[in-house]
């Protein structure tokens, strides 16, 4: 992954009649990255994206993107981004086409047909392209949102919340789409998404926030994996196996035994070792599972 920085945020401040969204955040985002912005409701996440976006002016700090100063040369950097903020409007008694043709236009960008058909494409929607969004499904309406968020081949995609609201089939849809898109197009994408497990399975590096703070920021792994992740153990004879556990020189913590259960605390690479080891002293291992760590390490800090 490139070290090359395409956003960076240093002392950001912003507050809104004495009440403070922002308290001196740094933040930075890197060529390449799915980056995870997390973080309670009301700890500065859409402050933040709104100031990005220049919709929000910050009161203190700097916002460089593209490695150009985001009050420098704002029409140039707007123009290599795209966004989704909030849920996507559209007009919803024509059809999918006629938007993207509308919104192609007022956009500036003058896409022709045959360009829009392509992006429909990208997004999944080939065969619904002159339905009327009305008729549109909640996970459809996003991934058009998608098309007019891409419809100018950005660098740098912004989303909030781009699975709220979807069934699990959309949720899976959105994902497949948004890694496409950073894979093949070379996208970088900034999420802010409450969903955690989504960003634990998509993004490579994140930062939590809280009260306008920043609480940690890295690579997801090493995030997981400074909490220590909550494993859960079914066994044949769950009392013996939590007696060798306990006793054994496995990097494991506060191990437990709870209804026939056992729960235990490791880091990700500890995961194989534990299930050779119940293996290999004839256990028989039903279940060796872990618990949602993003969110317990989460939960901990906001």
């Amino acid at each position: 992954m490139s070290s090359q920085s395409i956003v960076s945020v240093r002392g950001l401040c912003k507050s809104f009649g004495g009440l403070i969204a922002l308290n001196n955040l740094d933040m930075e985002v890197r060529k390449g990255d799915i980056y995870g912005f997390l973080g309670p409701n009301g700890s500065g996440k859409s402050t933040t994206i709104k100031i990005l976006l220049t919709l929000v002016k910050q009161e203190m700090g700097t916002v460089e993107v593209f490695d150009t100063e985001l009050a420098d040369d704002r029409g140039k950097i707007l123009s290599r981004i795209g966004s989704i903020v909030e849920k996507p409007g559209f007009y919803e008694r024509i059809s999918a086409m006629k938007n993207l043709q509308i919104l192609s236009e007022y956009s500036g960008i003058k896409k022709t047909e045959d360009e829009l058909h392509k992006l429909f494409h990208i997004v999944g929607l080939s065969d619904r392209t002159n339905s009327k969004v009305g008729s549109y499904s909640n996970g459809m309406k996003q991934r058009l949102g998608f098309a007019q968020a891409i419809m100018n081949q950005p660098d740098l995609l912004i989303l909030d919340e781009p699975f709220s609201g979807l069934d699990p089939k959309g949720m899976r849809d959105m994902r497949e789409l948004i890694l496409r898109l950073n894979k093949e197009k070379g996208m970088t994408v900034i999420i802010s998404s409450h969903q955690l497990d989504e960003i634990e399975n998509i993004a490579n590096r994140m930062i939590i926030i809280n009260k306008g703070s920043s609480v940690c920021e890295g690579s997801v792994k090493e995030i997981v994996d400074r909490g220590k992740m909550s494993i859960i153990v079914r066994v044949d004879e769950p009392e013996e196996a939590f007696q060798k556990l306990q006793n054994s020189r496995l990097p494991i913590k506060n191990i437990r035994l709870d209804d026939d259960c056992i729960k235990l605390n490791c880091s990700h690479d500890a995961i194989p070792y534990i299930n050779q080891y119940l293996q290999m002293s004839d256990f028989k291992v039903f279940e060796l599972t872990k618990e949602k760590a993003l969110e317990n390490y989460y939960l901990t800090y906001t």
